[in-house]
């Protein structure tokens, strides 16, 4: 009996891994949605949606995406790692007055790993 238990478990965990890493890719918000104490929604009209995004030194955020093309101005020196569904993840270290451009981004998670708080404004393509 318990070696039909463990085989189940195991079966259920990795079920629960993959579930959970699908619905992140596919159903993760909108940064200011998924987020609102991290992504503050500054302005936006029919075209152009304006986020301001502050993380406290080692904060990571929810799973959330980007729907539109953006760009990324850093108003702080940024020290981070993004994090993907599929178990990834990435270091990235930016400086303040850097610009980064950026297509439609899918699900991910951003932690700043610096010990400084990170604050960044985007202006989303809608």
């Amino acid at each position: 009996m318990t070696l039909t238990i463990v085989p189940l478990a195991l079966a259920v965990a990795l079920a629960t891994v993959f579930i959970n890493r699908a619905f992140a890719q596919e159903q993760a918000p909108p940064s200011y949605k998924a987020q609102p104490d991290v992504y503050r929604l500054l302005s936006e009209n029919e075209h152009f949606r304006v986020i301001e995004a502050t993380w406290k030194p080692g904060q990571r955020d929810a799973w959330h995406s980007h729907a539109g093309q953006l760009a990324a101005y850093r108003l702080t020196d940024c020290n981070s790692r993004i994090h993907t569904p599929d178990g990834k993840s990435q270091v990235r270290n930016g400086e303040a007055g850097g610009v980064t451009f950026n297509p439609v981004i899918q699900s991910h998670s951003f932690e700043n790993i610096g010990a400084k708080e990170c604050k960044t404004i985007f202006v989303e393509k809608k």
